[in-house]
């Protein structure tokens, strides 16, 4: 498998990143069983509001038969479990990255990209880190960008057109081709890590010339990053097909 190229990522980035990394997975996991704990509660809620009608409905009425009784407990026995359950814990989705507003892109391609891990070599893990801990630093700085302006408009191709191309043209390569090499001698494994480790420093680059509030030279990558890595994957999704 190759390697993450080490002018790119040294290892102490690479530990900061993994530190970075495990600090949002801790955060995310809080904010899903927050998510969980609303869902209950609003089931619980919902059972006690047909409890209470149907005390209710039995004191007004002079009482209710055993046959009402039981289908009201049926009732809220089915209403508690579905609201528990449904609807479940939100997943990003590709579309959602182009949906999202300018501001919520950044955290929602890391979301994104973090779903896809598993589907990626080991190899490109580094480069994964690296993208993760420069769209955080990027994310503060798109929320004063205009949102109709040419720096949004090639965030906004970066990351929600080229990042998830460049991935998901590698994950539909069949598992058994991804490690061969191809026309360019490179695999496409190799292919997919040198493509992340491209879109790493551009986002990178990005965030310094938005710091600078040099809005115009991000109009230029875009040329940069098409002759970079998307005809190599252009090549990879020619195999796998």
């Amino acid at each position: 498998m190759a390697q993450v190229p080490a002018r790119r990522v040294s290892s102490e980035i690479v530990r900061a990143a993994r530190r970075q990394r495990a600090a949002r997975l801790y955060n995310a996991r809080k904010e899903r069983w927050a998510y969980r704990m609303r869902r209950l509660r609003r089931a619980f809620l919902a059972l006690c509001a047909i409890v209470i009608a149907s005390v209710g409905a039995g004191i007004v009425l002079g009482g209710l038969s055993d046959g009402t009784w039981l289908l009201t407990m049926l009732l809220g026995f089915l209403v508690f479990m579905v609201l528990s359950i449904y609807p479940s814990v939100p997943r990003p989705r590709q579309g959602d990255l182009h949906d999202a507003s300018l501001a919520e892109l950044a955290g929602s391609t890391e979301l994104w990209l973090e779903s896809k891990r598993r589907a990626l070599p080991n190899a490109a893990i580094d480069a994964i880190d690296m993208i993760g801990v420069r769209l955080e630093q990027l994310s503060p700085q798109l929320a004063s960008v205009d949102e109709s302006g040419p720096a949004a408009r090639e965030v906004r191709k970066l990351l929600s057109e080229h990042l998830p191309g460049l991935v998901d043209s590698y994950t539909r390569i069949p598992p058994s081709l991804r490690s061969k090499p191809g026309v360019s001698g490179d695999s496409p494994s190799e292919q997919l890590i040198d493509g992340l480790c491209v879109i790493s420093d551009e986002i990178e680059a990005m965030s310094q010339d938005l710091s600078k509030g040099d809005v115009d030279a991000l109009a230029t990558r875009n040329r940069f990053l098409e002759t970079k890595y998307l005809d190599a994957r252009g090549n990879g999704g020619a195999r796998g097909r």
